[in-house]
C-alpha cells in the first residue's frame, strides 16, 4: 500500500518551475502524500517520465523502495496496492528467466508487462493503481483495479500527462486545473460523491476502475478491460442446486480472505456484527486460529452503538476484541481530521468514524479486511426491496400503501433523526413513479434533483440549464445487457456508490492514518461467480443476501444472520439538531454563501431551516454542503470566492 505520483511526456524538464525541473517537481508531490507511505520513498527520472512512490511496506519490510525495474532497466514501475497472486506470478516468471531482487509483490509488475504488455492487468489478483514507463516506447501506462480499491487521478496538458493517488498531489503543479466543474458539483450534489471519471477540479480525471491509460507519441487512450456485466447470470447457473452453489460461494469465499490475509505484518478485522464483517471473521478465525485482533466502533448514544454485537461475535471466535467509544467530541474532532485531511469532497457521514476507527486499528496492527462489496454483490440494501415495493405501489389503495410503507420503515437500519413515516411516505411516493434509475439515484442519493436549482447561485444555474443530472447514472447502464432490474441496480451500485463512495471512504480513511484495508468480498473471481448467480439467490422474497447467508449459516451465529443491516453510522441527524446546527449557521451565513458564488444564500438555509424545524430530513445534504465547504477552505481559503471551470459546459 503506498502513495504514487509521476509526469511523463516530451519536454517535461522545462516546464516545472525555478529550473529544478521535472523530477524536484514528482518529489514535491509526493511530499503532499507522505501518510499513504511513512516507510521510505524512491524515485526515478529519465527527463521522458519521472515518477515517484511512498511506501507502507507490508512484505519484506526491509526492501528498498521502489521504483522496480526489468533487468535491463528500460521498464520502471510503481504501485499502489497489493498483488495477492505475486508469489504464483515471481515463481513463474522465474522460470522464464527474469531476476528478483525482493519479495516485494509489486515487484512482477516490470516483469510482467515484458512478457505482456498493457495486458498484464489480467493476470493481477488484487487491488491497484499502477504506473508502468516503457523508455524504448516513449510510452506511459496507468491501470486502476478492476473493483475501484485504489485511486487515481490524472490531467493531460500540451502532450504531457501528471498521475498521482490523491488529487493535492496534482493541484500544486504549474498551469494543473484549479476551477470547480459545475456538473462535477451537481452530481456530487444529487449522489453524495463525485462519480468517475469526474472529479470537483475541471480538467482531472479519476481513471475509473477497470480501467487502463496509455500516453505516448500516439497520444492518450483510456479503455476497459475488465466490466462486471459481462458476468451477470450464466446460463450454468440456472440448472445448479442451491446447496451446490452455496458450497461453491462458500469455498471461494475462504480462498478470498486466504489470499487476503497474507502478510509480513499484524492483520486485524474491522467488525460491525453484521453479516459482511463477520463473514469475513468467521474465514480469518479458521485458518489463523483465536486472537484475530478485531475492532468495533462503540457509541455514547445507545441508539447507535452496536459494539455489544460486535462483542458478541468476537467471542464467538475467540477474537482479540477492541472497542474505540465514540462521544460527540470524538465527532467534532473527526469532522475536523475528515475535513483536513480528505482532498476529494465525499457526502458520506460515516468517513468520521471510519477514520476515526482507523486511526485506533493503526495503533495494534498495520492491515485490517473489511467487508465492503457483499451489499453491492449480494443484494443487501433495503432499497432494492423499496424498488419492488414501487413496482405495486401505483396499483395499491392509499391506504394499504401506507401501511406496507409504515412495515418497511421498521426495516431501516437507522432510524430518521427528526421525521417518522409521514416523511417516509413522501420521499418514496416523490419518486416511486419515475424510472428505476432515476428512482434509485434518488433513494440512495443526497439531494433530489427538484431542489438543485433553489440551491444554487444564478450563475450554477445557467450553465447547468441544459444537463442531465442522471446522466452519469444512465452511462453505466447504456449498450449493457442485464437479465433484470435487480441485475442493473446492483450494477450500477457496484460501478457507482461502492467505488466513488464506499471505496473512497475506505481508502482515504485508512490511508489518512497509514492503514491497509483489504476487501475479501471483491476478489474478481468471487465476484464475477455471484454476478452470474439468478437474481433470486440474493434477494430472495424479503430475505436479502440469500445465498450468502446459506452458505455461511454454519460458519455464523444464529443472531448474525437474522440481525439487521447496520454500518459504521453515527448520529448525524441528532447532532445537528443539539449544537452543530448553530455552527452550521455561522458558516453558512447569507454573507459567506454569497462570497463562495456557487450557491443562493436563501437555499442554502432553507435546507437547514426544514432540519431544524423537524419539517424534514436534511442530513445527508447537509453533510454534504458542509464537507464541500470545508474542502473549498483548504483549497480556495475561508470565504473566498470559487473559481469554476468555465462559462461553458460541455455534455457529459
Amino acid at each position: 500500500m503506498c502513495g504514487i505520483v509521476g509526469i511523463a511526456g516530451p519536454g517535461i524538464e522545462s516546464r516545472h518551475g525555478d529550473g529544478q525541473g521535472a523530477a524536484q517537481a514528482v518529489r514535491r508531490m509526493a511530499e503532499t502524500i507522505t501518510h499513504r507511505g511513512p516507510d521510505g520513498e524512491g524515485f526515478y527520472d529519465d527527463g521522458g517520465c519521472a515518477i515517484g512512490i511512498q511506501r507502507l511496506a507490508i512484505v519484506d519490510l526491509e526492501a528498498s523502495p521502489p521504483p522496480f525495474a526489468s533487468e535491463d532497466g528500460s521498464i520502471r514501475s510503481v504501485v499502489n496496492g497489493e498483488i495477492y497472486n505475486g508469489d504464483e506470478l515471481r515463481k513463474d516468471l522465474q522460470g522464464r528467466g527474469h531476476r528478483f531482487t525482493t519479495r516485494v509483490d509489486t515487484e512482477v509488475i516490470p516483469h510482467l508487462y515484458e512478457e505482456r504488455g498493457a495486458d498484464l492487468v489480467h493476470a493481477l489478483h488484487g487491488m491497484f493503481a499502477l504506473a508502468v514507463w516503457d523508455k524504448r516506447r516513449r510510452t506511459l501506462l496507468l491501470a486502476r483495479d478492476r473493483a475501484g480499491e485504489k485511486p487515481l487521478f490524472y490531467f493531460e496538458r500540451d502532450g504531457e500527462i501528471a498521475f498521482a493517488s490523491e488529487l493535492r498531489a496534482l493541484v500544486g503543479l504549474p498551469g494543473a486545473p484549479r476551477g470547480v466543474d459545475p456538473v462535477a458539483l451537481r452530481r456530487y450534489l444529487l449522489h453524495g460523491f463525485f462519480p468517475a471519471p469526474l472529479t470537483p477540479f475541471a480538467g482531472i480525471e479519476k481513471l475509473p476502475a477497470g480501467h487502463l491509460l496509455t500516453a505516448g507519441p500516439e497520444g492518450v487512450a483510456v479503455r476497459s478491460y475488465w466490466d462486471l456485466a459481462d458476468h451477470f447470470e450464466s446460463s450454468q447457473s440456472a440448472s445448479r442446486q442451491r446447496s451446490d452453489i452455496a458450497e461453491e460461494l462458500d469455498e471461494r469465499l475462504a480462498r478470498a480472505v486466504e489470499r487476503r490475509r497474507k502478510s509480513d505484518v499484524p492483520v486485524g478485522v474491522f467488525l460491525s456484527g453484521g453479516l459482511d464483517s463477520s463473514t469475513v471473521l468467521a474465514y480469518m478465525a479458521e485458518q489463523v486460529g483465536v486472537g484475530v485482533p478485531v475492532f468495533a466502533l462503540g457509541h455514547t448514544d445507545a441508539g447507535f452503538d452496536e459494539a455489544g454485537f460486535a462483542r458478541e461475535t468476537a467471542q464467538f471466535f475467540d477474537a482479540d476484541f477492541h472497542q474505540l467509544v465514540l462521544s460527540e467530541a470524538d465527532l467534532a474532532d473527526g469532522l475536523r481530521r475528515v475535513g483536513e485531511g480528505f482532498d476529494e469532497p465525499l457526502g458520506d457521514a460515516s468517513t468520521i468514524p471510519s477514520h476515526l476507527l482507523a486511526r485506533f486499528a493503526r495503533d495494534r496492527v498495520k492491515v485490517v479486511l473489511s467487508g465492503e462489496g457483499a451489499d453491492e454483490l449480494f443484494a443487501g440494501y433495503p432499497t432494492y426491496l423499496g424498488h419492488r415495493v414501487a413496482g405495486w405501489y401505483g396499483k395499491l389503495p392509499a391506504a394499504v400503501g401506507r401501511a406496507l410503507l409504515g412495515a418497511a420503515a421498521k426495516m431501516l437500519p437507522v432510524k430518521m433523526g427528526n421525521v417518522g413515516p409521514d416523511y417516509l411516505l413522501q420521499m418514496f411516493a416523490s419518486a416511486a413513479q419515475r424510472s428505476l434509475i432515476e428512482r434509485h439515484s434518488i433513494w440512495f442519493g443526497c439531494l433530489a434533483p427538484e431542489r438543485h436549482g433553489e440551491l444554487f447561485s444564478d450563475r450554477l444555474n445557467e450553465l447547468l440549464a441544459d444537463d442531465d443530472p442522471f446522466a452519469s447514472a444512465r452511462s453505466q447502464l447504456d449498450g449493457r445487457e442485464f437479465p433484470d432490474d435487480l441485475a442493473r441496480l446492483l450494477y450500477t451500485d457496484f460501478t457507482m456508490y461502492l467505488q466513488d463512495d464506499l471505496l473512497t471512504k475506505v481508502d482515504r480513511a485508512t490511508m489518512l492514518a497509514s492503514l491497509e484495508a483489504r476487501a475479501p468480498f471483491l476478489d474478481h473471481e468471487l465476484a464475477e461467480f455471484v454476478a452470474g448467480l439468478p437474481s433470486g439467490l440474493k434477494l430472495s422474497g424479503l430475505t436479502t443476501k440469500a445465498i450468502l447467508r446459506r452458505a455461511v449459516r454454519r460458519r455464523l451465529p444464529k443472531s448474525v444472520l437474522s440481525r439487521r443491516k447496520r454500518g459504521f453510522n453515527i448520529p448525524f441527524s441528532r447532532w445537528l439538531l443539539h449544537g452543530l446546527g448553530e455552527q452550521l449557521r455561522e458558516r453558512f451565513s447569507p454573507e459567506k454563501v454569497e462570497s463562495r458564488g456557487l450557491f443562493s444564500p436563501a437555499g442554502v438555509n432553507r435546507l437547514l431551516d426544514e432540519h431544524l424545524s423537524l419539517e424534514a430530513d436534511h442530513r445527508k445534504p447537509l453533510f454534504a454542503l458542509l464537507v464541500f465547504d470545508l474542502w473549498c477552505d483548504r483549497f480556495f481559503g475561508d470565504g473566498n470566492t470559487v473559481p469554476l471551470g468555465g462559462d461553458a459546459v460541455p455534455p457529459r
